[in-house]
C-alpha cells in the first residue's frame, strides 16, 4: 500500500488538495459577491435586514427612554450582528485565509489581523459619516450610491499590487526561505481588507447624528467591530491550524516539509491576486 503511489504523485495529491481549499473560498467569495439569488442568500439577506431594522427601532426608542436594559440589548444585537454581518460577502475572510497560508505565522497574528481589518472598517465608516454629517451634506446622496464602488476599486487595486509585492520579494529571496517576512505585510493586509466602510456602520451613525445620540452609535459600532474581530480571529486561527496540518501530512508523506511549504506559499500569493484582480475588474467593467 506504501508503494501505490511515487513521490511525484504524492506530491501532486497534496498540491491538488491545497488547490482545493483555496479554490473553494474564492469561488465562495465570488458567488457570494456576484449576488447569487438562491434560497440561502436570500435568508441570509432577511436576517441581516431583521437586524438591521432591530438596531435602527433601538437606537430611536433609547433616545426616547433611556434605560440600561435596552443599551444592553443594543450592545449584544450589535455584537451578533457583527459575527454574522462578517460572515457574508467581503470582509476580507479569503484574503486572510492566503494571508495565513502563505506562511507560517503564530497565533497572535490572527488576533492582530482580525482587529486591524475590523477597526478599519467601522473606524472608516465613522468617519465617513462625520464628514457626510457635517461637512458633505449637499453631496450625501450622490456619495453615498457611487462611495462603496470606490472604495471597493481603491481595495482591489492594492490588495493586487501587495499580492504582485510579495511575489517579487518571493521571487527575488527564493534562495532563502528562511528570510523573515515584513512584519509590516500585515498592517498592509489589514488596511487594505477592511478599507471599504461598513454601510451598516454609517447607517448607525449617520442615524446617532440626526438623533443628537453620537455616544449610542458608537457603542453600537464599537460592539459590531468586536463581533466582527471574533468571527476574523476565529478564521485565521482556524488556517494556521490547517496549514501546520497541511505541512504535517506533507513530511510524514514525502518528507519534503519545505517544499510543499513553498508551493502553499506561490498558491497563496496567487489567490490574493486573484481576489484584487476580481475586486478591480468588477468595479470596472460595470
Amino acid at each position: 500500500m506504501k508503494n501505490l503511489f511515487n513521490k511525484k504523485s504524492q506530491q501532486k495529491v497534496l498540491i491538488i488538495l491545497i488547490m482545493l481549499i483555496l479554490t473553494s473560498l474564492f469561488l465562495v467569495s465570488c458567488q457570494a459577491e456576484g449576488g447569487s439569488n438562491d434560497s440561502l442568500q436570500s435568508a441570509f439577506v432577511k436576517l441581516l435586514r431583521t437586524f438591521d431594522r432591530q438596531l435602527n427601532t433601538l437606537i430611536r426608542t433609547i433616545m426616547k427612554d433611556f434605560s440600561y436594559p435596552l443599551l444592553f440589548s443594543l450592545l449584544g444585537i450589535s455584537f451578533i450582528y457583527g459575527i454574522i454581518h462578517s460572515a457574508g460577502p467581503g470582509h476580507g475572510k479569503t484574503l486572510i485565509a492566503s494571508f495565513f497560508l502563505k506562511e507560517k505565522h503564530p497565533m497572535s497574528r490572527s488576533l492582530l489581523l482580525g482587529a486591524i481589518v475590523s477597526l478599519v472598517h467601522t473606524g472608516s465608516a465613522l468617519i465617513i459619516s462625520v464628514l457626510m454629517s457635517f461637512v458633505l451634506t449637499g453631496l450625501r446622496g450622490i456619495f453615498r450610491i457611487k462611495m462603496q464602488s470606490y472604495f471597493i476599486l481603491a481595495s482591489g487595486i492594492c490588495i493586487t499590487f501587495i499580492g504582485l509585492l510579495f511575489l517579487i520579494l518571493k521571487i527575488i529571496h527564493k534562495d532563502h526561505p528562511h528570510i523573515k517576512e515584513n512584519s509590516k505585510n500585515i498592517w498592509l493586509i489589514g488596511f487594505t481588507a477592511g478599507m471599504v466602510p461598513c454601510p451598516v456602520a454609517m447607517m448607525i451613525m449617520l442615524l446617532a447624528f440626526s438623533k443628537n445620540a453620537f455616544w449610542v452609535g458608537l457603542l453600537s459600532i464599537i460592539a459590531i467591530s468586536a463581533g466582527m474581530f471574533c468571527l476574523l480571529a476565529f478564521i485565521g486561527v482556524v488556517i494556521i491550524f490547517a496549514r501546520k496540518g497541511i505541512l504535517s501530512v506533507a513530511g510524514k508523506l514525502i518528507n519534503q516539509t519545505e517544499k510543499i511549504s513553498i508551493i502553499i506559499e506561490y498558491i497563496s500569493i496567487f489567490f490574493i491576486i486573484a481576489i484584487g484582480l476580481m475586486m478591480t475588474l468588477t468595479i470596472l467593467i460595470k
